[in-house]
């Protein structure tokens, strides 16, 4: 992956990790569906390549958090934006 790909891969996650702990009087877990959904459905148009290499990607950034909690999230980030499921 190029670092541009990388960086955004990171944000992503670290975008995934703040929803799963944000307050949820800041932001609902109904907030958080509607934040998530248009970028599960943009995801949903890479290649299964695509998909698998980010869902390898943030399983590495998972690996390296050093926050059982984060890294708990970043494991499930892969399902969270439904990188994994194809119908």
């Amino acid at each position: 992956m190029t670092p541009l790909e990388h960086t955004l891969a990171k944000a992503l996650t670290e975008i995934v990790i703040w929803l799963d702990h944000s307050n949820h009087d800041d932001i609902t877990p109904e907030a958080t569906i509607k934040l998530l959904e248009p970028v599960v459905i943009l995801l949903e148009g890479l290649s299964d390549q695509d998909r698998q290499a980010l869902a390898d990607l943030i399983n590495q950034f998972a690996q390296e958090e050093t926050d059982p909690d984060r890294q708990l999230t970043a494991w499930e980030a892969p399902e969270t934006l439904a990188l994994l499921a194809r119908d």
